[in-house]
């Protein structure tokens, strides 16, 4: 079992590019600003930044470790696996604050739909 580690680098990266766009103004963060009653705030962005690229490093690893394990060789296949891990962990546990703590569903649509497409790029990008 072979796990490219640059490969988990650049994911990681990818994974951050894809939710640098997703937040922008451009795209969903004036929405999502607005669904999670905030205020526009730069304050501690940095550590912020450093944090989620630790945990994108972190999930870009497990979805290389799985699917080493299984196997993987094409995009296709890696992004089936990522789709699956995200269906099956990340829109399970994400759900759950719509369910318990009453947040709206649209924020939970924002948040899991880039996630959605975090996980697609870095299991493609892996997968490859």
């Amino acid at each position: 079992m072979q796990i490219d580690l640059l490969t988990v680098f650049i994911a990681a990266v990818l994974n951050m590019v894809v939710g640098f766009f997703w937040y922008s103004k451009w795209l969903f963060g004036p929405s999502w600003i607005k669904l999670r009653k905030m205020k526009e705030e730069s304050s501690g962005m940095r550590m912020n930044i450093l944090y989620a690229f630790i945990v994108s490093l972190i999930i870009a690893y497990f979805i290389a470790f799985f699917e080493a394990h299984l196997s993987v060789t094409t995009v296709t296949d890696g992004m089936f696996v990522g789709f699956t891990l995200w269906f099956g962990f990340v829109a399970t546990t994400q759900i759950s604050s719509v369910i318990w703590c009453k947040e709206p569903f649209q924020l939970f649509l924002l948040d899991a739909g880039c996630k959605l497409l975090s996980f697609l790029v870095m299991s493609g990008v892996i997968g490859a």
